[in-house]
């Protein structure tokens, strides 16, 4: 039986506040020259561009800039209120508190600054600055759902040293539906896997081993500085041949594996099967729903985690978070925006 003591620290996440609201996906943003205006997602404009900047609809109401001063129109076109703000953010809804009433009113409400320095209060849907701003449900703000995260920071291990087999353990793991554990070790300066019945599983050949956790762990290895991966019982999947091998698990919940190999990047699942076979300068996942994509001539282009490819030929490319639509800038610096199929929102 093998004894092992483990020093566990728990570490708090505190959650950033964020102003959260629904983009009405009906009218997007439109470009023409330098006038912004709205579309339908069919690119129908229904809003002629006018404005020197605008921003999504919310709640009904959409922030635009006239001159150097933003103020806010509904679905109409129509300036509902007068554009004298130096800063307007989206409305959204909040709670004002009222005796006798659980949870008070719900209200709509926007974040905005009628001075210079940003300083900024909270207007109705008139215009007016309120006397305090609502308070958010904290379920709308995505970072208050994260759970706490339980953080391994040191691991002492009791472990017989079974005929000289290692000089040190690293780190231990178990695979799926297995009792097993299994214990990435140091030997001579080389790293090696073993089991608890002390056989081998991994060779005692690599410069490093780092345990990639996810629902099956699987390991990075690096030899002859060339990086590859092994399955968590041993088997090889991608060949230490890459100068770089980088995974993450995306919002899909699964494993992507970034490779790269004559400086050329590609992607590929743990299981050695190309997700993007083309190579690009440099592929980074953003995050949130994909990865951008960075081809020839530094332009980006971007690919969904779906499957959808916008190839790359824009400046700089950044999801809008919660659409289906990128924010982009083109040949000539402008910003507009795109759809995952590729269509533009924007005439030069």
């Amino acid at each position: 039986m093998i004894n092992k003591f483990i020093c566990l620290v728990l570490t708090m996440a505190f959650a950033t506040i964020a102003f959260a609201q629904d983009i009405d996906l009906s009218m997007i943003p439109y470009r023409q020259g330098d006038k912004w205006g709205y579309a339908t997602p069919d690119k129908n404009i229904v809003i002629t561009p006018k404005y020197d900047e605008v921003q999504w609809f919310s709640e009904g109401y959409a922030a635009v800039k006239v001159g150097n001063k933003y103020g806010y129109i509904n679905k109409a076109g129509k300036m509902v209120i007068p554009a004298k703000f130096t800063v307007a953010k989206s409305f959204r809804k909040g709670f004002l508190e009222q005796k006798g009433k659980p949870g008070g009113d719900s209200v709509l409400f926007a974040g905005a600054s009628v001075k210079a320095d940003g300083y900024e209060i909270c207007i109705d849907i008139k215009g007016n600055i309120m006397n305090g701003c609502p308070a958010i449900p904290e379920n709308s703000v995505v970072q208050n759902n994260v759970p706490v995260k339980q953080v391994e920071t040191q691991k002492n291990y009791s472990i017989p040293n079974n005929d000289g087999l290692f000089d040190k353990i690293v780190d231990d793991y178990k695979m799926t539906n297995s009792d097993e554990t299994f214990y990435i070790a140091q030997k001579s300066n080389r790293f090696g896997v073993f089991n608890s019945k002390f056989e081998t599983i991994v060779p005692f050949e690599y410069d490093s081993i780092e345990l990639v956790s996810s629902s099956t762990p699987y390991l990075q290895v690096r030899k002859n500085d060339r990086y590859g991966i092994i399955s968590g019982i041993g088997d090889m999947r991608i060949l230490p041949e890459y100068t770089k091998v980088f995974a993450v698990q995306a919002s899909d919940g699964k494993d992507y594996i970034i490779v790269k190999k004559d400086g050329k990047t590609y992607i590929k699942d743990p299981n050695n099967q190309d997700v993007i076979p083309n190579g690009y300068s440099d592929i980074v996942y953003d995050g949130k729903t994909g990865f951008v994509l960075t081809g020839e001539n530094n332009l980006r282009g971007y690919y969904y985690i779906d499957k959808r490819l916008v190839a790359p030929r824009y400046s700089e490319i950044t999801p809008v978070e919660g659409t289906n639509y990128l924010m982009v800038k083109s040949f000539n610096g402008k910003t507009g925006y795109i759809s995952a199929a590729g269509s533009e929102y924007f005439v030069e």
